[in-house]
């Protein structure tokens, strides 16, 4: 972990913060000043990532010197935090270690696919799926989330997916449901807090296919073009400024998100099998 602090300078965690959205949303929030705390398992990716972010690289570039937190051109203070957020007493670890300092946003990106039909899939993959898209999500918001609305401020975005709009997904069924659980996890919290007429925002960040290594880790290549990470981060804290629920960047994914709410959910199946059945022979 990296040890540098920014005194004064409010906290971002960002898990998932070492490639993908989670990169981009961590090297938008340094910019913006605060001081960004990337947690996740790969501690060597972390370590570049802080790097990269440190030196306003963008991703995908190797940084020299990667020693974790170090200050970049415009100052910005980064941190990792090596930690395995499939298990609850890591949760409770990196809540811990930030508990008393001023976090006011907390970026829930860690997550992966597991690729297959049900019967066949990898089930130690997604138990560790499950873990860390549901549970984790779980127990760092219950976490964190009394802190920020005693201190009257704090956004917490948990980045769901577009999967998780729609009925189900065929060959990715786990994973589609994860989705659904964090989108619905979210969208109940956020009306609490209306309810409340809390300051604190709960948000889910809800993109279609994402130009990140997710396809890669999941053994598959896309159906369709992803979106550029770094256009998805920018519409999320766009989405965040303006306290949305949920966030779907790009009209091609709203005008999916409109149609998975208008046609017949039997027919919403039957295109997400055809679409993920061409993941498969792409594979």
């Amino acid at each position: 972990m990296g040890t540098s602090k920014a005194a004064g300078r409010p906290v971002a965690i960002v898990t998932g913060g070492g490639s993908g959205i989670g990169f981009c949303l961590a090297r938008r929030l340094a910019e913006q000043g605060y001081a960004v705390v990337l947690a996740g398992r790969d501690k060597a990716r972390l370590l570049q990532a802080a790097g990269q972010i440190a030196a306003g690289q963008k991703p995908g570039r190797q940084a020299a010197g990667t020693q974790g937190a170090k200050a970049g051109p415009n100052r910005k203070t980064i941190e990792t935090f090596s930690c395995d957020l499939s298990r609850p007493d890591e949760c409770l670890r990196l809540y811990e270690a930030f508990r008393n300092r001023p976090v006011a946003v907390l970026v829930n990106a860690a997550g992966f696919g597991v690729y297959g039909a049900f019967d066949a899939s990898d089930t130690a993959g997604e138990q560790q799926m499950l873990a860390v898209h549901c549970q984790a999500v779980h127990l760092l918001m219950k976490l964190f989330l009394p802190d920020m609305k005693r201190r009257g401020r704090g956004a917490i975005l948990n980045v769901a997916s577009l999967a998780g709009l729609t009925p189900g997904g065929p060959y990715m069924a786990a994973y589609y449901a994860t989705k659904a659980y964090v989108a619905s996890l979210t969208r109940g919290v956020a009306e609490e807090l209306r309810a409340e007429r809390s300051p604190v925002y709960v948000g889910a960040l809800c993109p279609g296919p994402v130009a990140t290594p997710f396809f890669a880790r999941a053994g598959i290549r896309a159906a369709v073009r992803g979106a550029d990470p770094d256009t998805v981060a920018r519409a999320a804290l766009q989405g965040m400024r303006r306290r949305k629920d949920v966030i779907v960047p790009g009209a091609g994914s709203r005008i999916a998100c409109l149609a998975a709410k208008l046609l017949p959910a039997r027919l919403t199946l039957l295109i997400n099998r055809q679409i993920q059945a061409r993941k498969r022979k792409a594979g």
